[in-house]
């Protein structure tokens, strides 16, 4: 028999080790298995031994993040897609005889068309930062980063130096702890603006990552650049919630729906690992439409 806190330790370390999943998967599973853990503890009063754990217990769990916690579908979805996982590798280990979690149901996915902006918003976006300044032109080179390359922002964070390559103008992207990888091309746009970042407004520092900051020489990270973009946004008057993965939505958008470019290969820009995945941007607005109707007069 093992506890449910030493099987979510053990189940972690599975997959840092074995499976070679990247920081952050991993730290989204453990916060969806130590809010479970945490819950049970809570309402049970007493660890338990996985064996012990049955569907019941794991059905109060979603109902308490849907009714009191108003989790959304898309955030239930993914904690039963953490607890089938996470019972499957306690089920390979023979820690467990029943698996519980396959007798949950997930709820259907709700369709939605992903926000992006339009050039016109992209434009008005970095026409509102100070390029006087270090800060803001490290952020206005962040910000054309994610549109020209459409990188997560994970990506974006542990981007190196030696990554990028101006004499052959590609990137290399690096996926979980580096044995993976997919190299997309540096646009004519963008290689001026990352060759002038590096010579003239990042620190000189031994850190080997690109995008720094300027007190301590660590990397940048994501709950900074996420929050820079908002208020950057704000002062542009863009009233639509824009993120780094906005701009990667725009980044897809201005290639499929301007450029005609084929989902198959935007999906190898992106990093997808199915089609399925890119399908979502293939979002018809009124516009397109009412375009497309007057191509047949």
């Amino acid at each position: 028999m093992i506890a449910l806190f030493e099987a979510i330790q053990e189940f972690l370390t599975y997959l840092k080790v074995e499976v070679n999943r990247s920081g952050e998967t991993i730290k989204g599973y453990e916060k969806d298995l130590s809010q479970f853990h945490r819950y049970y503890l809570s309402q049970w009063k007493v660890e338990p031994f996985v064996d012990e754990i049955e569907t019941h217990h794991l059905r109060t769990f979603l109902r308490y993040l849907s009714e009191e916690k108003n989790y959304k579908t898309n955030s239930i979805i993914r904690m039963i897609a953490t607890f089938r996982s996470f019972f499957r590798f306690l089920e390979r280990e023979e820690y467990i005889q029943k698996n519980p979690s396959n007798r949950l149901q997930a709820p259907k996915k709700p369709e939605s068309i992903p926000k992006y902006l339009t050039k016109e918003e992209i434009e008005r976006l970095l026409s509102v930062i100070n390029q006087n300044k270090d800060k803001g032109k490290r952020i206005y080179t962040i910000i054309q980063t994610l549109r020209y390359t459409g990188l997560r922002i994970s990506e974006l964070t542990n981007l190196k130096i030696e990554d990028v390559n101006f004499e052959e103008a590609s990137i290399t992207v690096w996926h979980g702890k580096g044995d993976k990888y997919r190299i997309i091309p540096l646009h004519p746009e963008l290689a001026p603006i990352l060759r002038d970042y590096l010579e003239n407004v990042r620190p000189k520092v031994s850190s080997p990552y690109f995008f720094v900051t300027k007190k301590t020489g660590t990397k940048m990270t994501p709950g900074y650049i996420r929050l820079t973009i908002h208020k950057i946004a704000e002062e542009a008057g863009i009233t639509k919630n824009v993120t780094p993965h906005v701009l990667r939505h725009s980044f897809v958008t201005s290639l499929y729906k301007d450029h005609g470019v084929d989902l198959l290969r935007i999906g190898k820009l992106l990093g997808h690992a199915s089609p399925r995945a890119t399908s979502i941007y293939t979002h018809t607005t009124p516009e397109h439409l009412r375009e497309a109707l007057e191509k047949l007069s």
